[in-house]
């Protein structure tokens, strides 16, 4: 199946997928067991192992449920399932960041990742997420240490960027300077 396929197949798991959160309110369940099951399938032979239709679906299910360590739901396990016997597990992370989308949308969540040159102090990361922080939404901040950026930081939110680090600095000059 071409790529387009594929896509459209996932957007129906998603579908699927929001229209249970929404009906159940079960927005994070999903989210834990969509990155639980992201992680089973992460690897190429936890990938081939789930689609490997030599092995039954109940056999390659409770596999995979032991290895989830009682992690993922039965909701999650179902879709698991389905996901195996359509040999579809590959489409897993997709699934995941498309319902991750909706749900913040939904719940009126903003996840911002903060990339800093050095570690902040707690007063420092208090002080960026207040600033961050938009009336009435919920902020999911998360920030990692690049020393390559020399200083300063990277915010990202979604497909924004704003690099206010000294290697962006420094490029840019490099490049006015061509």
């Amino acid at each position: 199946m071409n790529r387009t396929g594929k896509r459209r197949k996932a957007v129906m798991y998603v579908e699927a997928v929001v229209a249970d959160a929404k009906s159940s309110d079960a927005w994070s369940t999903w989210e834990d067991d969509l990155g639980a099951l992201a992680l089973l399938v992460s690897e190429e032979h936890g990938r081939r192992f789930l689609q490997n239709t030599s092995v039954s679906i109940d056999k390659r299910v409770a596999v995979a449920e032991r290895a989830a360590g009682g992690n993922i739901s039965p909701r999650g396990f179902g879709l698991l399932r389905l996901l195996a016997e359509e040999r579809d597990v590959d489409l897993i992370d997709d699934i995941r960041q498309r319902v991750i989308r909706a749900s913040d949308e939904v719940l009126g969540v903003d996840r911002v990742h903060v990339t800093t040159a050095i570690e902040l102090e707690e007063a420092a990361v208090q002080d960026l997420s207040n600033r961050l922080q938009a009336p009435a939404r919920t902020l999911r901040m998360t920030t990692e240490v690049d020393d390559k950026l020399l200083g300063g930081f990277v915010i990202r939110r979604g497909d924004d960027v704003l690099d206010l680090s000294v290697r962006a600095r420094l490029m840019s000059l490099a490049a006015t300077l061509r």
